[in-house]
């Protein structure tokens, strides 16, 4: 006598295909991916003409290019958000500039730090200043009376 099972009842949770992402979900491979790729193709190889030496040679230092590029980028994203903090010290301090096609130097009080497409700016009353542009940052002395 057979089991009957309530297809109703079933979890559509116990799919073997419910972790795995559609190609539009995961359109960049990663280090993992190449590395699976290379045990699949090793796994399967044809036993009568094995991968060449060489060939399995350049496999590998594609896998380490790769790898060592995605290290690259991850130190680039530090470096990006160490430089916001670089800039951010000079918040509450006074800087002086020369504007673009002016010969005489303005100053203000920088009040924040904006980035725009790679470059960073002094926010000083309305006006952004690129930090290239900065001749001389000082702290803000106060007299006490």
């Amino acid at each position: 006598m057979s089991t009957w099972v309530d297809v109703t009842t079933v979890s559509k949770n116990n799919s073997l295909y419910n972790n795995t992402k559609s190609f539009e979900q995961k359109n960049i491979l990663g280090k993992d991916d190449f590395l699976r790729i290379l045990v699949t193709q090793l796994s399967n190889q044809d036993p009568s003409s094995p991968l060449q030496d060489k060939d399995f040679i350049a496999q590998l230092a594609t896998f380490s290019s790769l790898e060592q590029m995605t290290n690259l980028n991850k130190s680039f994203e530090k470096f990006a958000s160490s430089q916001m903090n670089q800039y951010t010290a000079a918040i509450g301090k006074e800087i002086s500039w020369t504007p673009e096609g002016s010969l005489s130097p303005l100053t203000g009080v920088v009040t924040g730090v904006s980035s725009q497409d790679g470059n960073y700016y002094y926010i000083v009353g309305n006006e952004k200043v690129p930090t290239e542009s900065v001749t001389e940052i000082k702290q803000v002395i106060t007299a006490s009376k």
